[in-house]
C-alpha cells in the first residue's frame, strides 16, 4: 500500500493541505481563534488511518450511525457530483447536509445545510467543544472537521449526508462512515507521492471505500472496469457502471442535453459547462434513480432540469464577471486541466482567450499534450500567495516545457502585478479563464473583492471589480 509515504517537495511549515495555515495571507487564514486552532492542526500534515476519527465518532456518540450517507470519491469531479446529489435530494424535499473540500474563501463553505454554509458562530462553538476530543485522540485537522460535519448532520436532523473524500478512500476519514451508496467519478494521476504512481494503484486506494451490501456507482474509464469489478466482488458491493447504464446526447434546443437510463428518459437538461459536468450529473441521477428502487421511496425531484439549472458549483467553470468575461475553474491536475482547456478553446469569443494560471509545484503537469495547450492568445502566470505554489521562475520553466510561444506567455512576479496587468490591458470582448488550482481561484476571488462564497452566486460586470486594480500603484 502506498498511502503514508513521505511527500517530497512540501514546505516544512505546511505539510498538509496547502491553503490552510495560521501564518498565511487572506483568504488562506482563520477569522477567529477556534478556527485558528483548528487550522493549526494542519501542521501535522496528512496522517492516513481510521483509528483517530473512529475514536472521535465514538466519543461523540456515533452520530454517523444515524445518517444516510452518500460518499463520493474520485480524482476529479467528486466535489461537483456531491453538490449535484445534494441539490437533487433537496429539491425532492429532503434536508441535506453537504461536506466538501477544500474551501475557497472560508472554512464554513465545507459544511452546508440545505446549501447554506454553517453559521460561523455555531462552527466556532463546535470547534471549541470538540477540541478536548481531538487532543485526546491526536486527530488531524481533516479528521476533526469530518467528525464535526457528521455531528452537525445528526444534530440538524439531516435526511441525507452527502460528502466527498478528502484524499484517496481506503484510509480517508470518510471511510469511517457507513454509507447507503459509494460513488467513484474518475481515476487519474494526482497525489502520486501518496496514493501511488500508477492509475491502478490510485484506483485501489479509492476502491478501499467499498463495503458489503453498499452499491458502487462508477464513472471510471473502461480500462479500469475489470479492477473495479474484482474489488466489488471481494467487498460484496453491487456495482453500476455509468457508461453501461446511461446514454446522453445534445438535445434539439441549443445548450441542452437528453439523458437516458434503462427505464427513464430525462430530456432537455440544461448545459453545465464542460463535458465532464454532464458525466457528473448523469452519475448523480443514476445513483438516485437506482436508490429509489432499493429504498422504495422517491429521491429524484419532479423537475430535474430546474434543479440542475439552480446548481451552485463554485469554481467549476463558474462565470462570475462579464465584459470582459472571467471564468473560474479549480482544475489542478492533468486530467482536469486538459478538460477545461478543451472546453474553453471551443467556446466562441469575439476577443482574446487568456488563460490566467497558477499551480502548486508538486503537481505533475510537465507532460500535457501540445494540442491541449494550443489555441489561446495568452498564458498569464502568477504565483499563488502560499508556500506550496510554483513561483514565477517555476512558472516560466513550465511554460517553456510546454513549448508555448514566448510571445504568448507572460509571468507576473506576484498576484497583484498580474491583476494590475489584466485590469489595464483587457478589452470588454476578451475572456479570461482562471485555473490551475483551487487556491489560484480562491486568491483571485479574494483579490477581486469577494469575501464570502455566497457573493459569487450572481454574474456582475467586471468593470468596477477591475477599476481598483487599474488605479493601483506598482509597488
Amino acid at each position: 500500500m502506498t498511502l503514508g509515504r513521505p511527500r517530497p517537495g512540501n514546505h516544512p511549515n505546511h505539510p498538509g493541505e496547502p491553503g490552510v495555515g495560521v501564518d498565511l495571507e487572506p483568504p488562506f487564514t482563520a477569522r477567529d481563534e477556534p478556527t485558528r486552532w483548528l487550522f493549526g492542526l494542519n501542521r501535522f500534515g496528512i496522517r492516513p488511518g481510521l483509528v483517530r476519527v473512529e475514536g472521535l465518532l465514538e466519543d461523540l456518540g456515533h452520530p454517523e450511525r444515524e445518517l444516510r450517507t452518500l460518499v463520493v470519491a474520485g480524482t476529479n469531479g467528486k466535489g461537483s457530483t456531491t453538490r449535484i446529489l445534494a441539490r437533487l435530494l433537496m429539491d425532492a424535499g429532503y434536508k441535506v447536509v453537504t461536506y466538501t473540500s477544500p474551501h475557497l474563501l472560508t472554512v464554513h463553505e465545507r459544511i452546508t445545510i440545505n446549501d447554506v454554509p454553517i453559521d460561523p458562530d455555531d462552527f466556532a462553538a463546535r470547534v471549541e467543544a470538540i477540541k478536548p476530543l481531538t487532543e485526546k485522540h491526536e486527530a488531524s485537522w481533516f479528521e476533526t472537521l469530518t467528525a464535526l460535519a457528521v455531528q452537525v448532520a445528526r444534530d440538524v436532523g439531516a435526511d441525507y449526508f452527502c460528502c466527498e473524500t478528502g484524499l484517496g478512500g481506503r484510509l480517508d476519514a470518510t471511510n469511517a462512515l457507513p454509507a447507503v451508496a459509494t460513488l467513484l467519478t474518475t481515476v487519474g494521476l494526482d497525489h502520486e507521492t501518496i496514493l501511488g504512481e500508477t492509475i491502478e494503484e490510485i484506483a485501489a486506494e479509492k476502491l478501499g471505500l467499498l463495503k458489503a451490501g453498499t452499491p458502487l456507482f462508477c464513472g471510471v474509464d473502461e480500462g479500469l472496469r475489470f479492477q473495479v469489478f474484482q474489488a466489488a466482488v471481494r467487498a460484496g458491493s453491487p456495482v453500476y457502471y455509468l457508461d453501461e447504464l446511461t446514454r446522453w446526447q445534445d438535445a434539439e434546443a441549443p445548450g441542452q442535453w437528453d439523458l437516458a437510463l434503462r427505464e427513464q428518459i430525462f430530456p432537455c437538461l440544461p448545459g453545465l459547462g464542460a463535458e465532464s459536468m454532464r458525466r457528473n450529473a448523469a452519475l448523480a441521477i443514476l445513483t438516485l434513480a437506482e436508490l429509489e428502487v432499493r429504498e422504495e421511496k422517491k429521491l429524484l425531484p419532479e423537475d430535474i432540469p430546474a434543479s440542475l439549472g439552480n446548481l451552485f458549483l463554485p469554481g467549476r467553470y463558474q462565470r462570475l464577471l462579464q465584459a470582459p468575461d472571467f471564468l473560474f475553474d479549480t482544475a489542478h491536475n492533468a486530467q482536469a486541466l486538459c478538460g477545461v482547456l478543451r472546453h474553453f478553446r471551443t467556446e466562441p469569443v469575439e476577443g482574446r482567450r487568456i488563460v490566467f494560471f497558477g499551480s502548486m509545484h508538486n503537481k505533475e503537469l510537465d507532460r500535457l499534450p501540445a494540442d491541449e495547450l494550443a489555441g489561446f492568445d495568452l498564458w498569464l502566470g502568477a504565483p499563488v500567495s502560499i508556500p506550496r505554489s510554483r513561483d514565477a521562475e517555476e512558472l516560466r520553466r513550465l511554460f517553456s516545457q510546454w513549448r508555448l510561444p514566448p510571445e504568448k506567455t507572460r509571468v507576473a512576479a506576484n498576484m497583484p502585478a498580474a491583476l494590475r496587468w489584466l485590469a489595464r490591458n483587457l478589452q470588454p470582448a476578451d475572456r479570461v479563464l482562471v485555473t490551475g488550482s483551487c487556491f489560484m481561484v480562491a486568491e483571485v476571488f479574494h483579490k477581486l473583492g469577494f469575501e464570502e462564497l455566497e457573493t459569487t452566486r450572481t454574474l456582475e460586470p467586471a468593470s468596477w471589480r477591475l477599476a481598483a486594480w487599474r488605479a493601483a500603484e506598482t509597488n
